[in-house]
């Protein structure tokens, strides 16, 4: 047994009579160190503060008479089973042990006053104490087993503050909240009110309110949850600390370790303030009361918003009565204006189309007797250019002016004079418009057209092979022709090239003149392809789905494709295949 020891147990237990005498060095010497016996702060006594006012004897003495109610029917029973406990106890491992129930105050725990915790106490030493033991004659083999009661006291019976930090970590407490699921309109207030009675023991503002039942006014129920969602905890948990900076060799390790138990404390604090949130939050949630005053708050808002919407309602009604009668004035007077312009119309449309069937009637007169005369040639060349200049003077002329030509050339019958009447039209038809043409200026625009039109019997065979060539379906298949012709003909230095219209013009022309057609196509170097590279469109088209179907990947991709076009095979497919991607290559 320590010496320490016995002067607690001896300080616990015996009556102190303080002398109060003048400050001084003495003076403050003495009750720093009852302050650090205590466990309490002794910052004042550095700074001077005043000095308590002493108590008198009178009031010392009275106050020692008054009697302490002490609950002792709630203190634990000291027997033979606590010994049994206290023995198993380890004296090195304090920290872990339950100390009101060392105390024999597991019932009461946080709820014990300081008083009870004293006398427990002294009880404890008074029948504990090794020292008392001897006196009765009981010898113990192992004496530290009293070190966790005195330790059970300096925890929570000589310092508020170690007291507090061993109640923020009670293991009887319950942080348990149920879930929400569990929770309904039934049993919210049995279920939730126990609980926040519960946890409202770590709130320091008191009194802490009650969540109450049904008939709450509202704004109790407010108050309520504007206290919890504002709650402010003292619960802390130094106690946990692992590091005791104590132990420290020297200050920079202890301000490592204090650092690492502040952010353990930190960690732990928030997580608290989480639990309690989540518990309000639920709470919230799932009260009756609450839903109940969101339903009527919705329906005055509902109210007010539909007799807002009914002024307005009724205000836009009112417009738009107004705006109707003013509309079904104007829409009056507009359907009248738009009878007559109806009317107008339908008489200009009734005249527009009496022309156009008359210019139709023309046109078509000028174009039946050119086709029964055959074009006034017997030239395939010629009579091309006879036939642009026809569709010229059907497209610019007027009615007028078509009548005219055509019972001018009803009346002739010399080819060479037809052909001077339409020119004269022409050349009249341009110094009408204002345009003056020299006849130098007119034969060179006739050679020069001539020139341009003209297709030699060499171009008009490569036409009908690039044709063939390039059937429908080929990509710029009208640009590929005019390629063709321009890059195989004889004189191509000489000739100016042909372009994609004339190659359109022409091959209408020919076949307007029933052109016969060679029986055998010819590629680019003349000799004559066989049957099955010859494609039409709907063979083209076949086989461009069918090579987007199947991928390269595919082994069998040549014999799904020949398959899939039919009269094709799969050499010719492939041929087919390459030769589009040099033409995709060429014009790249």
């Amino acid at each position: 047994m320590t010496t320490g020891n016995l002067q607690v147990a001896i300080y616990g237990f015996t009556t102190q009579i303080r002398n109060y005498e003048q400050a001084g060095i003495y003076y403050e010497t003495r009750l720093i160190r009852d302050k650090l016996t205590l466990g309490h702060c002794t910052l004042p006594i550095y700074k001077n503060t005043p000095v308590a006012k002493p108590i008198s004897e009178h009031e010392r003495k009275k106050s020692s008479e008054e009697p302490v109610e002490l609950r002792k029917e709630l203190f634990d029973l000291d027997n033979e089973k606590y010994e049994k406990y206290l023995m198993k106890l380890d004296p090195n491992d304090c920290k872990n042990q339950d100390h009101y129930k060392v105390l024999g105050l597991s019932k009461l725990r946080w709820q014990a006053t300081t008083d009870e915790i004293r006398y427990c106490y002294r009880q404890k030493v008074l029948k504990h104490h090794p020292d008392k033991k001897k006196h009765r004659g009981i010898v113990m083999e192992k004496e530290e087993y009293f070190t966790c009661i005195t330790k059970a006291y300096e925890q929570v019976g000589m310092s508020d503050a170690k007291r507090q930090a061993f109640d923020s970590v009670d293991h009887k407490f319950n942080d348990a909240i149920p879930n929400d699921k569990s929770i309904n309109h039934e049993n919210f207030f049995n279920e939730l009110g126990p609980i926040f009675q519960l946890n409202s023991r770590w709130s320091s503002i008191k009194p802490v309110p009650e969540l109450g039942k049904t008939d709450a006014t509202r704004e109790d129920v407010e108050n309520f949850y504007d206290f919890w969602f504002n709650f402010q905890s003292w619960r802390e948990f130094s106690y946990l600390d692992e590091e005791d900076k104590e132990r420290g060799e020297d200050r920079y390790e202890r301000r490592e370790m204090e650092k690492q138990n502040k952010a353990e404390r930190e960690r732990r604090r928030k997580e608290e303030a989480k639990r309690i949130r989540k518990l309000v939050d639920m709470a919230y949630a799932k009260d009756p009361r609450i839903i109940k005053f969101k339903k009527e708050q919705q329906a005055k808002k509902d109210r007010i918003k539909e007799d807002r919407q009914r002024a307005a309602r009724e205000k836009q009604e009112a417009i738009e009565r107004e705006k109707r009668e003013k509309e079904e004035a104007e829409a009056k007077l507009k359907e009248e204006a738009e009878r007559k312009a109806k009317e107008e119309k339908d008489k200009e449309k009734k005249e527009r189309d009496i022309a156009k069937k008359a210019m139709a009637q023309q046109r078509k007169r000028l174009k039946k007797l050119a086709e029964e005369a055959g074009y006034w040639t017997e030239n395939p060349s010629d009579k091309l250019t006879e036939m642009e200049r026809v569709e010229r003077i059907c497209i610019g002329f007027t009615i007028d002016q078509l009548r005219e030509l055509c019972e001018k050339v009803e009346t002739l019958t010399v080819a060479e004079d037809i052909q001077k009447s339409l020119t004269d039209a022409e050349r009249l038809k341009k110094e009408a418009a204002g345009v003056k043409v020299t006849s130098e200026e007119k034969n060179k625009e006739n050679e020069k057209q001539v020139e341009k039109e003209t297709w030699t019997s060499e171009e008009i065979q490569l036409l009908v092979k690039a044709s063939n060539t390039f059937p429908p379906g080929t990509v710029e298949r009208w640009v590929q022709i005019a390629d063709y012709i321009n890059e195989h003909r004889k004189d191509s230095a000489g000739l100016p090239p042909k372009t994609e219209k004339q190659v359109i013009k022409q091959c209408k022309a020919v076949q307007t003149m029933n052109v016969k057609l060679p029986a055998t196509t010819q590629n680019q170097l003349g000799t004559a392809l066989p049957d099955e590279d010859v494609w039409s469109a709907t063979e083209q088209k076949t086989l461009e789905e069918a090579i987007k179907t199947h991928p390269a990947s595919d082994p069998e991709r040549w014999e799904k494709i020949s398959t899939a076009v039919g009269t094709k095979t799969k050499k010719a497919c492939i041929r087919r295949f390459k030769y589009l991607v040099q033409m995709v290559k060429n014009k790249k």
